[in-house]
């Protein structure tokens, strides 16, 4: 039994002891915290790719969001698609234009991604984005605008897609017959986006437009 004056080490825990600790916070909080309480928790936390094949680093409940935490949590992102060393199948969380680029070149592997922020993807980024996901499956869109020519690419570069929600998000064009039918062939599950003729509502620091 450990006397009441010893200290316990935890820097000496074991890998797997100390990677299903981490496996039970949020990501954000291994990224900044967790994973720098010293140096053997700081390798766990970026030397193990398995860590990061499932990444979550959406703002959750009570968290503060400005300026200064939109920045920091996108930063976590990039941070967290690097650790998983191209091993990374699932992302939720915010993320820009830039980031989602840096996602689709880093994660090969990817089938499921949850933007949680506004999705504003320019023409410019299409071929940077949507012709890299052959592999996703799943993506949910919490808003923004969906295009029809993104929605029509999603399609065309996606094979294995069977879950698209964009309910939230919409779009100025109202999706014509022909597109229904080639969703309800290909999708097990879709929400559409809703039409709006009164230009971007679309907001984040970086690119910030408004009709």
């Amino acid at each position: 039994m450990m006397e009441k004056h010893e200290m316990r080490d935890w820097a000496a825990l074991p890998r797997d002891i100390l990677l299903e600790i981490f496996g039970r916070l949020q990501h954000a909080d291994v990224l900044r915290g967790a994973g720098l309480a010293c140096a053997s928790w700081w390798r766990a936390a970026v030397e193990e790719p398995t860590l990061w094949i499932t990444i979550d680093i959406h703002f959750s409940e009570g968290d503060l969001v400005n300026e200064q935490s939109w920045y920091a949590r996108l930063a976590m992102g990039r941070a967290a698609v690097d650790r998983s060393a191209g091993r990374c199948e699932s992302f939720r969380g915010i993320a820009d234009r830039d980031l989602l680029a840096y996602i689709v070149a880093r994660a090969p592997s990817l089938r499921s991604l949850h933007v949680t922020s506004c999705w504003c993807l320019p023409e410019e980024f299409f071929d940077r984005v949507v012709t890299k996901l052959p592999m996703l499956e799943r993506l949910v869109l919490d808003g923004g605008r969906l295009s029809m020519s993104t929605l029509i690419g999603l399609l065309e570069h996606c094979p294995h897609l069977e879950v698209l929600d964009a309910g939230d998000c919409y779009s100025d064009k109202r999706v014509e017959y022909d597109m229904l039918l080639k969703l309800y062939r290909k999708l097990k599950v879709f929400h559409l986006p809703r039409v709006h003729h009164h230009g971007c509502y679309c907001f984040c620091w970086r690119c910030a437009e408004h009709g």
